[in-house]
């Protein structure tokens, strides 16, 4: 039986696969900041949880679009391999996996919160944060390094193909054709699609992006999409934080690995950081009007605000893992051009999403991402 679920099947759903009773209907809440279609986060206070619903739509082809289910095999083999014990408890408990309709659920504690969160909400950028953040990514890649396993799970579930998320520049028109849903598609204005070309009119950056998909390193389980709304942190970190430095669990909960390889740990920690630059680059004043230079000027959160957490993420990922300089020379070079390919991805995602918010950001993120990739050496001073 073919489902897709939505707002008026969801909650009937959840019961017949009974993850949630119907007493627990009068206490669910969506977290509409991390809720979208075919995709849902909701609380249930009662139980103390926080429930993820994501489905993969029947419109893109279920038997082509592996993710979710490749998403919910990680999940599996992760949980009875004890050498691989700190991974696995940065990874959600899965409830529920439908695989004819490509559903999974999964939760966290409610006494998480998305990182995005607690830096809007505290609107600060405590070090210690951002340093368990760049531990915790060492701890992921350095563990997995070492995993013929882990290597072997990936490159088989992938069909012995050590597929990378990134498109190739010449591709990017059509990797975004692919990313728009129907619904995006009609509301679109017709300028937004000016966006198509922006990357692909410098010879230097088609080059770098090129260089980076083809050369990049497959060496360990990596995310690839590693952003704040992404990873969970306890309400009350700070108190915990000491007391599981001896122990082989992670303090914090990454989610949605469905684009998780075989790859290279320099577009894990390169996303990461962008999260930082992204508080820079959202709190400018952008208009036609005022260019560019301007607008860095501008920002309300200046780079000096977010740069301490940027270094301090970047020098707990080396003193955990020191050996990825050894054995990775080009390491943090290629960490800046993923952030700055990441920019570029996020400039995309808003298209979809937001197309005129994408426009009023297209040449700033386009100015910055440019920056990071072809003068990466710039940002590796900071």
């Amino acid at each position: 039986m073919i489902i897709n679920l939505n707002s008026e099947n969801l909650f009937p759903y959840l019961i017949n696969a009974g993850v949630c009773k119907k007493d627990d209907l009068d206490s669910l809440k969506f977290d509409f900041n991390h809720s979208k279609t075919f995709y849902w986060a909701i609380d249930i206070p009662q139980k103390q949880e926080k429930l993820f619903v994501k489905q993969t739509p029947h419109y893109r082809n279920l038997y082509n679009d592996i993710r979710i289910y490749k998403e919910w095999k990680l999940y599996n083999f992760l949980q009875p391999h004890k050498d691989l014990n700190y991974v696995s408890s940065l990874t959600p408990e899965v409830l529920h996996f439908n695989e004819s309709n490509s559903i999974l659920i999964y939760k966290c504690s409610k006494d998480d919160i998305a990182l995005q969160s607690y830096y809007e909400n505290q609107e600060t950028f405590p070090i210690a944060l951002a340093e368990l953040v760049g531990t915790t990514l060492a701890k992921l890649h350095s563990q997995t390094m070492s995993s013929q396993e882990c290597y072997t799970f990936l490159s088989e579930l992938e069909e012995s193909k050590l597929n990378y998320q990134l498109a190739y520049p010449d591709y990017l028109s059509d990797y975004l054709f692919s990313r728009i849903e129907p619904e995006s598609l009609k509301k679109s204005q017709a300028v937004s699609w000016r966006i198509l070309g922006i990357f692909q009119k410098t010879d230097a950056v088609r080059e770098v992006i090129i260089d980076l998909v083809l050369n990049h390193c497959h060496c360990c389980l990596t995310h690839n999409n590693i952003q704040f709304h992404k990873i969970f942190i306890p309400m009350h970190w700070e108190r915990l934080i000491s007391e599981i430095q001896d122990t082989d669990k992670s303090l914090i909960k990454i989610i949605d690995w469905e684009a998780c390889s075989w790859g290279d740990p320099a577009c894990d920690l390169g996303k990461a950081i962008l999260g930082y630059f992204l508080f820079w680059l959202n709190s400018m004043i952008v208009h036609p009007a005022i260019e560019v230079k301007k607008s860095i000027q501008l920002a309300t959160i200046p780079l000096e605000v977010v740069r301490p957490s940027i270094v301090a993420m970047t020098k707990a990922y080396i003193n955990t893992y020191p050996k990825i300089l050894e054995d990775y020379s080009d390491f943090l070079k290629r960490v800046i051009q993923f952030t700055g390919l990441g920019l570029i991805y996020q400039l995309l995602t808003e298209f979809q999403l937001q197309p005129e918010m994408a426009l009023s950001h297209q040449e700033l993120y386009s100015f910055i991402a440019t920056q990071f990739l072809c003068k990466p050496e710039k940002f590796l001073s900071i």
